[in-house]
């Protein structure tokens, strides 16, 4: 859909919604002929940005709201944008650093679950130590609200200046293990949060709840 069919699309909308489909009303209270709009919608003339910018201060729109395509409209209120960790940037006080990356998921995936999304963050897995469950370079959602370890769930981990994911059991007695899922990878026992900051559970690969 090109730029001059989406503004037409979006100003017949608003003149739908808030002028009773009146082209006539809808020129006389912003000050122009309505034979103007007739001759844009009929195809005799383009809308051009001009036009467009004057319309958008008129009716007290946002600038280049009319150039919002409505599907992109439809899809992104149906979209969340995700906060991404950056798992490559070392860390100052086992505190992670966060890119200005995004990446995106369905919010009935969001609700269904009942996640708060202000809790919820992406990682990108940087290395092969949770194959087959999580590829190299996998995409992945954490809860940090979720700390508290639950034996054999993934989380997210920082020590000194490193951030991993790994899957933690309870160890006999105090402690805790963290074990790659792929074996030609080491695992690592701690025995509090002194020792490993659990930043936040694993939740899903991309939309594969884990």
């Amino acid at each position: 859909m090109d730029v001059n069919h989406i503004r037409i699309t979006n100003l017949k909308r608003i003149i739908s919604e808030n002028y009773g489909g009146s082209i006539h009303k809808f020129a006389k209270e912003n000050g122009r002929h309505s034979s103007q709009f007739y001759n844009l919608f009929k195809g005799d003339r383009s809308f051009g940005q001009k036009l467009a910018r004057a319309l958008e201060v008129s009716l007290k729109l946002a600038p280049l709201t009319l150039d919002k395509s409505p599907d992109e409209e439809v899809i992104m209120d149906k979209i969340a944008l995700i906060k991404q960790y950056n798992t490559n940037t070392p860390l100052d006080n086992s505190k992670t650093k966060i890119s200005n990356d995004v990446f995106a998921i369905e919010k009935n995936i969001i609700d269904a679950h009942g996640w708060q999304i202000d809790q919820l963050h992406g990682i990108i897995m940087h290395d092969e130590s949770m194959v087959p469950t999580i590829p190299h370079k996998g995409k992945v959602l954490i809860d940090t609200s979720q700390t508290e370890i639950t034996d054999g769930k993934i989380y997210t981990l920082a020590k000194d200046n490193d951030i991993f994911i790994k899957r933690v059991f309870h160890k006999d007695g105090s402690g805790f293990e963290a074990k790659s899922d792929n074996e030609q990878y080491g695992s690592l026992c701690f025995t509090s949060d002194k020792e490993i900051n659990v930043i936040g559970r694993v939740l899903c690969l991309l939309n594969k709840i884990l």
